[in-house]
């Protein structure tokens, strides 16, 4: 059978942070703290970006958390969004964007981005103090992004579009950046569509 998972991050404004981040964030924070989450991070951090670990980790990070809640999410979107300012949208068939990107960052890259798994709601003020940790995660010498490449590749099963890859690698900085330069909050989930 096949599906398509979709990641979109999108800037915000603060009102829809204020508005949303009450009903959102209790579901992102209860599957980032559930028992399984908490083995699951521990296999990956134990066992790193390897192929083994591959399917478990980005199976088990497949949209959950603001799946349920896609109506909200996309009402937030629709609500606050500010069309002028970059986005990131990746669709992969067969495949989790946001859990792939994980995959290709490694456990200690991740462990410097906020939310789980591509489900986040920042404020302002969020977004200013977690962009020096984002834009450390995604700098990379030419080795590291080409490995990174090979594995998001990987774990997206081979089903990605080279500009999807190249979406996922770069584009989270540019738009973390246009948020915290425009004083703006970030919603992105990792859902089915």
């Amino acid at each position: 059978m096949s599906f398509h998972g979709l990641w979109c991050l999108l800037p915000v404004r603060a009102d829809t942070v204020e508005r949303y981040a009450p009903e959102l964030l209790p579901a992102i924070e209860a599957e980032a703290a559930s028992a399984e989450s908490a083995a699951l991070l521990r296999r990956w951090r134990a066992a790193g970006s390897t192929e083994e670990i591959r399917d478990d980790l980005v199976g088990s990070a497949a949209p959950a958390a603001l799946d349920t809640l896609i109506h909200r999410v996309y009402e937030a979107w629709e609500h606050g969004r500010v069309d002028a300012l970059p986005r990131l949208v990746v669709s992969a068939r067969k495949g989790y964007p946001a859990a792939a990107l994980a995959y290709a960052l490694g456990p200690e890259r991740f462990a410097a981005l906020p939310g789980w798994f591509g489900d986040l709601v920042l404020s302002p003020e969020e977004v200013r103090r977690t962009l020096p940790a984002v834009g450390c995660a995604f700098t990379w010498t030419a080795r590291e992004r080409h490995e990174a490449a090979l594995r998001l590749a990987a774990a997206l099963r081979d089903e990605s579009d080279p500009a999807d890859i190249d979406a996922l690698l770069d584009g989270v900085p540019p738009v973390w950046r246009a948020a915290a330069d425009a004083g703006l909050g970030l919603l992105g989930a990792h859902f089915l569509p």
